[in-house]
């Protein structure tokens, strides 16, 4: 398992380098990366009366801390699918992908995407489960957007990657409940009485469900889905299809067996799923892309999975496993035909299209076989998970099977829908007649396909598959035979009630499509999001504004107020006992009357030379103070800062302008002192309140062990580069992206910095902006190289340049010459 998760980022490192010089052929080479989880097949095979798979790696031995896989029943047939989907999809793109594309590119993401799922999926760990499930947003991101040059594709970049990171944050919290409340962060050995009786339990499940929500595209967080679309079909098939959108309901199905019991987990679960999967479907009917219709159709999907598996009982789990397993072949292989029909006719637009099975005879049939399965009708293995599904939701209730069956109605609409591009007179936007797909671009849709077709003919394979995840899932006693005929049953009454829906609806579809335009608001999920996000920028603008930017003094008085208002917290939280146990020396008497003298002295100085002057005094007074306390590490720390600054003012002292230029009124001065004092005080009482900490001191720790442990005497130095190596790492690391922002920013309008490549598209859109001729000139060249300028053009400029200075020479007064 270790392998088969950790070999994918092997190989995205191999095809960045290799892609250079493969071009093409890098699919190949990227295809095997997902050998290792095909592997996981065979242990598959052994379920469920095998023991699961247990692997660990050592992450923090001292604090037990271990990268813990495991690899049960439902784990592997999650990790066999996305190897399959992911082998097919790469081997796809490869034919699908034009001969300009950046290859190492897209199939390191592919790569990277693929390990992050399987991470997620084998997981035993949940901090290692938030970690992949992080990646996965990641990686989506960058596929999303590989196609970065058009708007449409950052913004559904964005959007996915927004909505995601709302689940991660809900995902941490949670794993942090549950891991506390369980007892442990392993999966498996989480004590389940022990976080059902915590009192966080509900708010553990809570956000769980957000973000299983916000991946899944459920309700009202589905709007993502249908931009993400942009990315390129091979990513629309791998992620948006069978593998990422079920990370939220393989997190619904694992964490079922923690939340399952409370009758709150079905009850928010099962109508969100329901209210999807219809939603979906009716917004499906409104589409005239190919690609957007299975776009909404996905969401309508998921919608199903999401209520099979928030039943939390043996039925729905085992038809939400026969479902996922269906869903994966035919989505997968529509979205393969849509990328065919839009590489060869160059449009996905339906009113654009028809006839297509006349050039496309060998696609028409995988089109046909595909959406007949996602449409429920048999003989194919959509007919009978379908009818599983129909099976749980007549045993929960009427109002649960009405809502299936406008829902599945709605869903064989689309999907004639989908069809009737290949039916009536040939009809495509190009001029010729296109030419056939190839042999390599059908060959992956043609197995999803035949997959689809195998689960009808022989319901017995999907059974055997099933009965794989049975033992983790827990529906062990729960195994109905699957069969296309079943008998009259209500099952077969619903699907009989949904195909006379779903004929009325299509016979009256043109009256249909009128009153879904009336019916459409002016508001909708996406409206919400844009006008959220817009005020954001009006507020965040609004804060810079008033924040940033300001003068220096100015910038200082919200610092200091900050930072008493962060002590006046403390005080209120707690008031801090005073425990004053310093003997005043006279040393000690001098280094105090020292440092207010160099503060009082900066209060009341009037010349820029003699505040630098006192400022340093307290500086190099506070590095007396360590001294006197016996910490001359710090003392020596100190001091090297406070030369260093005081250095740094006098070389910019020319630039700094003069007390007097700063002008304050009385009120102003008093106002600033009060700041000064309050926050002195904010910052003591911070400090006090904290101070008894909230467990026994960890300073003898360090005194006992820098030696034993750390291997120095140096307690200070032990203490920073070993027992706090990561924090000091992470403080250089700090200093190091400052210090290269401060090298950036100097170089700002220095000559023979790097030119700035701009867009294209509008040659005129950023002229005003550019400061100098030369940069000008760079973007003509640019814009003629893309051939949106013409040469002529850009000579015509330069021509009419040098005449406007020429014009200025002649109309220059002449110098007078020979005169002292």
């Amino acid at each position: 398992m270790i392998l088969a998760v950790f070999f994918p980022f092997v190989m995205a490192a191999v095809v960045a380098w290799a892609g250079l010089r493969l071009g093409r052929r890098t699919g190949y080479l990227a295809a095997l990366g997902f050998v290792p989880a095909l592997l996981l097949a065979l242990p598959l095979a052994g379920m469920p009366g095998a023991a699961p798979l247990r692997e660990a790696i050592s992450w923090v031995p001292s604090l037990g801390l271990e990268l813990g896989f495991q690899g049960d029943g439902f784990s592997l047939l999650f990790s066999v699918l996305i190897g399959t989907i992911g082998t097919l999809a790469t081997l796809y793109s490869v034919s699908y992908l034009s001969s300009n594309e950046r290859f190492a590119r897209f199939y390191a993401y592919l790569l990277l995407f693929g390990g992050s799922m399987l991470g997620l999926v084998l997981s035993d760990n949940l901090i290692g489960l938030f970690g992949f499930w992080e990646m996965t947003s990641i990686t989506s991101f960058l596929l999303i957007g590989l196609w970065h040059a058009r708007a449409a594709a950052r913004d559904g970049a964005i959007k996915a990657f927004l909505v995601s990171a709302l689940g991660g944050l809900a995902l941490l919290a949670a794993v942090a409940i549950i891991g506390t409340a369980g007892g442990s962060y392993n999966l498996s050995e989480i004590n389940l009485a022990a976080l059902q009786a915590s009192p966080l339990f509900i708010p553990a499940m809570l956000l769980t469900l957000l973000a299983a929500f916000t991946k899944s595209a459920q309700l009202p967080f589905h709007l993502w889905l249908p931009t993400a679309m942009e990315a390129p079909t091979p990513v629309s098939a791998f992620l948006h299809s069978a593998t990422m959108v079920k990370a939220g309901v393989f997190l619904v199905a694992k964490f079922g067996l923690l939340f399952g019991g409370h009758p709150l987990w079905a009850g928010i679960i099962v109508p969100v799923g329901l209210a999807t999967m219809t939603w979906g479907s009716y917004l499906a009917m409104r589409q005239t892309d190919l690609k957007a219709l299975l776009a909404f159709s996905t969401i309508s999907q998921l919608g199903l999975l999401m209520s099979l598996y928030g039943l939390a009982d043996a039925e729905g789990r085992f038809a939400g496993t026969a479902h996922l397993l269906n869903h994966a072949a035919f989505k997968a292989a529509l979205f393969f035909v849509v990328g065919i029909v839009d590489h060869e006719t160059g449009t996905r637009e339906i009113p654009q299209l028809g006839g297509l099975r006349q050039v496309f005879p060998i696609t028409f049939v995988l089109a046909i076989v595909a959406s007949l399965s996602m449409a429920g009708l048999p003989p194919l293995g959509g007919f009978i998970s379908k009818e599983l599904f129909f099976e749980a939701m007549i045993h929960h209730g009427l109002p649960f099977i009405l809502v299936a069956v406008v829902g599945s109605a709605l869903t064989i609409a689309y999907s004639i829908r989908f069809i009737s591009v290949w039916f009536g007179e040939l009809k495509h936007p190009g001029k010729e007649r296109p030419e056939r797909p190839s042999n390599a671009i059908l060959a992956p849709a043609a197995v999803l396909v035949a997959a689809a077709v195998l689960f009808g003919l022989w319901p017995h394979s999907v059974e055997v598959l099933v009965d794989k995840v049975s033992a983790m899932l827990q529906f062990s006693g729960y195994r109905p035979h699957l069969s296309l005929w079943h008998g009259v049953t209500p099952a077969l009454v619903a699907t009989l009630v949904t195909w006379a829906i779903a004929a009325f609806v299509w016979w009256r579809r043109d009256e249909f499509a009128r009153i879904q335009q009336r019916l459409t608001p002016s508001w909708n999920a996406n409206t919400a999001y844009y006008g959220f996000k817009e005020w954001v920028d009006i507020v965040a603008t609004a804060v810079v504004l008033r924040t940033q930017g300001l003068a220096l003094p100015s910038q200082l008085r919200w610092t200091l107020t900050a930072a008493f208002a962060l002590g006046g917290y403390a005080l209120l939280r707690q008031v801090p006992p005073l425990h004053l146990e310093i003997q005043l020396s006279l040393g000690l008497l001098l280094i105090v009357t020292l440092l207010l003298a160099g503060a009082v002295g900066v209060s009341l100085s009037r010349n820029r030379l003699t505040s630098v002057v006192l400022m340093g005094l307290t500086g190099f007074g506070s590095s007396a103070a360590f001294l006197a306390f016996r910490a001359p590490d710090l003392a020596l720390t100190q001091m090297v800062i406070e030369t260093v600054t005081v250095i740094l003012f006098l070389l910019a002292f020319r630039y700094m302008p003069g007390i007097r230029a700063l002008a304050r009124t009385r009120a102003q001065y008093v106002m600033d002192l009060v700041i000064a004092l309050s926050a002195g005080v904010g910052i003591m009482a911070y400090l006090m309140s904290v101070h008894p900490g909230l467990a026994e001191s960890i300073a003898p720790y360090y005194l006992q062990h820098a030696y034993t442990g750390g291997g120095g005497k140096n307690v200070v130095n032990v203490t920073l580069v070993d027992f706090r190596g990561f924090d000091t790492m992470g403080e250089i690391t700090v200093v190091g992206m400052v210090a290269l922002t401060v090298l950036a920013l100097l170089r700002l309008g220095k000559p023979g910095h790097a030119q700035t490549e701009y867009d294209t598209a509008d040659p005129t859109a950023n002229m005003a902006l550019i400061p100098t001729r030369q940069e000008r000139e760079h973007i003509r060249e640019q814009l003629i190289e893309s051939g949106t300028l013409s040469a002529p053009q850009t000579l015509r400029s330069r021509r009419a340049s040098r005449k406007r200075q020429q014009q200025k020479k002649q109309t220059r007064p002449a110098r007078k010459g020979g005169q002292k």
